[in-house]
């Protein structure tokens, strides 16, 4: 019953048939990470080792966005064929 509990919630909006509050976690995301870019390229190099760490765990929040949205599409799909 797991196709079936797609449908219980509203109809997917959005590009691709994501809905709009997964593009905006997603884009926050890359704006938190361009301003983590930009702080680490003017950074001295301790405050570097902590601003790379940071870097990885957006990097690494930015994929599981990316991973949610691909099952999103992948659930869409399987719903309309």
């Amino acid at each position: 019953m797991g196709k079936g509990t797609k449908a219980a919630h509203p109809q997917a909006e959005g590009v691709v048939g994501i809905p709009e509050a997964f593009w905006q976690e997603l884009f926050g995301e890359v704006d938190h990470l361009r301003v983590l870019y930009e702080r680490f390229k003017g950074a001295g190099e301790e405050e570097r080792k902590v601003l790379e760490e940071e870097i990885l765990h957006s990097l690494t929040h930015l994929w599981a966005h990316a991973k949610v949205m691909w099952e999103e599409i992948s659930l869409s799909e399987e719903g309309g064929a």
